[in-house]
């Protein structure tokens, strides 16, 4: 059956479009409203950004992950602090050390033994990781 003929045929659904129609047209999508120049952008600094930029508080940064390798575990979470997570691999083990903003992965063999490697990553998915240093650097 052709165009014409469904419209004769079906004289309330032509109707319907002639109504509908127009009004679908009148919608839009609205526009995204235009970006602002936040303080950073435009170079400009308010009062309390400086405030907190002069109180922040510094860091030393903490020691470096070769002096952990070959020693016992203990050394190691005297920095660290008990570990998150233990699990154990065949007779090794794997700690998870949760720090602020990161983790501190360690293997340790044997079981309780000696650290024979770290590495670090993010706290959360998707953020900057971070070295062993600034995992457990201490703030003044």
């Amino acid at each position: 059956m052709s165009n014409a003929l469904s419209t004769l045929a079906c004289p309330g659904r032509a109707m319907a479009c002639m109504i509908f129609l127009p009004l679908l047209a009148a919608c839009t999508t609205p526009q995204k409203p235009a970006v602002e120049l936040s303080s950073e952008m435009s170079g400009e600094q308010s009062m309390e950004d400086e405030m907190a930029l002069s109180e922040s508080p510094t860091s030393i940064p903490g020691p470096a992950p070769s002096l952990f390798i070959g020693k016992s575990i203990a050394a190691l979470e005297e920095v660290t602090g008990s570990p998150a997570l233990t699990r154990r691999e065949g007779p090794n083990e794997f700690r998870r050390y949760d720090k602020d903003a990161c983790r501190i992965y360690a293997i340790v063999m044997p079981a309780g033994g000696k650290v024979a490697r770290l590495s670090t990553g993010p706290a959360l998915a998707g953020a900057e990781t971070r070295s062993f240093e600034q995992c457990t650097a201490q703030v003044e």
